[in-house]
């Protein structure tokens, strides 16, 4: 199988199946933002260790205060709330916020610190030589372009991280430009996945 560096992978499950046969390096992998476990409905590592913060869906636990010590796991998926949605945005902006515990309106630099945040405690945990899976994306909000990729992989550098790979995991059926709107950037129909090693 050639695993590709973008494709219309149909779930993030499908993604994460082929992120696996480069970039797992065996044993138990850290989850620490679990959710409903949907990345792992196709493939399932040696032994998972779930975390989420939202006590409904999981065991309550923090990515920004992990209760594990350093260098504990060789693999660790991180998948954040990485796009800033605003409270005018109806359902779609309620369903964004209740699915990662958010309330609307949380601006992109209150994003990037979170995400900055929970980065810097995986790679705390993140043993020697092991992979590190960071889901992110640019984003536009309000007009404008933040580039939470590239911010994400500049946190990652300074927490003294490789950055091993990247994959674009392309949206096949993007939303639409919202109606009265004025399209002035192209629509972000992707999602990228990184990977950093300790």
């Amino acid at each position: 199988m050639t695993v590709l560096a973008a494709n219309a992978w149909k779930t993030n499950a499908d993604l994460i199946a082929e992120v696996a046969t480069l970039y797992y390096a065996g044993g138990p992998l850290l989850d620490t933002t679990y959710g409903l476990g949907g990345w792992w409905s196709k493939w399932q590592p040696e032994g998972l260790v779930a975390h989420d913060i939202d006590p409904i869906k999981g065991d309550g636990v923090s990515y920004h205060n992990l209760p594990h010590d350093d260098s504990s796991f060789s693999t660790i998926a991180f998948d954040p709330p990485y796009v800033a949605r605003s409270s005018n945005e109806g359902t779609l902006g309620r369903d964004y916020h209740e699915r990662y515990g958010r309330k609307a309106g949380t601006s992109p630099v209150d994003i990037q610190q979170d995400i900055d945040s929970g980065l810097t405690e995986c790679a705390r945990v993140l043993a020697r030589k092991g992979f590190l899976w960071v889901k992110c994306q640019d984003y536009i909000t309000s007009g404008k372009l933040v580039p939470g990729t590239h911010n994400t992989i500049v946190t990652a550098l300074e927490c003294n991280l490789k950055y091993v790979d990247r994959f674009e995991h392309i949206a096949t059926n993007p939303r639409p430009q919202p109606p009265g709107r004025r399209q002035v950037h192209a629509r972000r129909n992707l999602s990228t996945l990184l990977v950093f090693s300790k």
